[in-house]
């Protein structure tokens, strides 16, 4: 009981450091945040904070989400354009929704058997990243480097890896790059997956609000309904019995998933929804996936506990290098909040607050953690770390910094072995 109250209050409590204001201006201005977990990677240069004197980065613990793909699920595709059909079949579609439909119909048949691919984009979301990592911490990349790269066992995420992996192959060819994918992985990559052998147990998971994501959607977008009948003369019959809640959830997501498909394959959306009703729906999806999510910061603490151990064992070699680890968006922000990041698992009081902690669109396609450490060139010293999550600088929940965003390595492996005894029971 004592572990649960513990859990709960570090739910529950809020920093104003962690909120981050006018979020729902800023996602009404911007359609690709609006997009959530479909957001495109943003890969423009980011500020970096100079590197402490006498410091040099020697090695890069990562942890990122597959590249830009086709939707993860057929339905994203089918729901709607199985009422698009069946409209057609009862004459229930304006003239705008037999456009609509004319218009999905041969994007359907293109899409129906990439269900789940990596997209061109998500390849080159990965070499890109490399790039980035090469360029700026290029001592950790030199002769004698050891990179070790994992990956789930889901094929866009073993191709994530083989894109930053060769990148990284061409761009330091003096490094070692090792690439692997199996069971004894999944600790590191995917452990929330239903079937993992060795997942971690841990007290009962409190979910903090009493509305369903469906009553949520429901109060939060009562006006559903109009944009239904731009495409159906007679809404309710459109639906019959199919939940709207639903139908809207996969219809998010296909409007939001053409973002990371070849160009020449989309189909514009954009007129389907306005600009605030778009807004609305990310609002209602990003409120479902924090109740997704949050249950996965159990499993997903082994991730942590795999960081602090590999960064262990370099620092006690005098090796440089990386770890790099490949998965999925439910993985990442489960990392998020597992570690706090910029107060991702903070709680407010009020639901309709939420969207000022948590958000989907900080984990867009190809996002990625990344711990790096830097040690001083004389060797004495501390180690420091650096965390960036999407390559800009973030901090570390309340843990305080040595300098600006550096961290004591000893102050952040103490700090994540908390934050795990928070979500994991001790005898893991």
């Amino acid at each position: 009981m004592k572990r649960i109250t513990i859990l709960i209050l570090a739910l529950l409590s809020v920093t104003a450091m962690a909120q981050r204001t006018g979020v729902r201006e800023e996602v009404l201005a911007d359609w690709n945040k609006c997009s959530g977990l479909d957001c495109v990677y943003d890969l423009s240069p980011k500020a970096s904070t100079p590197t402490p004197c006498g410091y040099e980065a020697f090695y890069i613990s990562h942890y990122g989400r597959h590249g830009s793909r086709y939707a993860y699920t057929a339905k994203a595709y089918t729901v709607f354009f199985k009422l698009l059909k069946k409209g057609r079949e009862q004459d229930n579609l304006t003239p705008y929704g037999k456009d609509l439909l004319e218009r999905l119909t041969p994007f359907m048949e293109n899409v129906r058997y990439k269900v789940g691919d990596l997209t061109p984009l998500g390849w080159e979301q990965h070499q890109q990243i490399a790039r980035t990592m090469v360029r700026s911490f290029p001592a950790a990349f030199r002769k004698g480097s050891m990179v070790d790269a994992c990956s789930s066992a889901s094929i866009r995420s073993i191709i994530s890896m083989s894109s930053c992996c060769a990148a990284l192959s061409r761009l330091a060819p003096k490094a070692t790059v090792y690439e692997h994918q199996g069971i004894l992985d999944i600790q590191a990559t995917r452990p929330n997956e239903g079937e993992n052998p060795f997942k971690y147990k841990g007290p009962e998971h409190v979910f903090p609000y009493p509305e369903t994501s469906e009553e949520f959607f429901l109060r939060r977008f009562p006006g559903y309904r109009d944009v239904l009948a731009r495409v159906f003369k007679d809404p309710d019959a459109a639906l019959g019995s199919s939940s709207p809640y639903r139908t809207f959830f996969y219809l998010y997501m296909l409007i939001a998933g053409m973002n990371s498909i070849p160009q020449e394959e989309r189909v514009d959306l954009s007129d389907l929804v306005t600009r605030e009703e778009y807004a609305v729906l990310w609002e209602c999806d990003n409120y479902e996936r924090f109740r997704e999510y949050q249950p996965y910061r159990t499993p997903c603490s082994s991730i942590v506990d795999d960081m602090v151990a590999k960064a262990d064992a370099v620092l006690a070699s005098g090796g440089r290098g990386a770890h790099l680890r490949f998965g999925h968006d439910h993985v990442a922000m489960a990392l998020f909040m597992i570690m706090d990041i910029d107060g991702f698992d903070q709680a407010p009081a009020n639901a309709d607050d939420l969207v000022y902690y948590f958000h989907t669109f900080r984990s867009p396609m190809a996002t990625n953690i990344q711990m790096v450490f830097y040690r001083p060139r004389c060797g004495k010293g501390d180690v420091l770390v650096k965390l960036l999550l999407n390559g800009e600088e973030v901090r570390l929940g309340r843990l305080e910094p040595f300098k600006g965003p550096y961290y004591r390595w000893d102050d952040v492996r103490t700090y994540l072995k908390e934050r795990v005894g928070l979500f994991v029971s001790p005898t893991q």
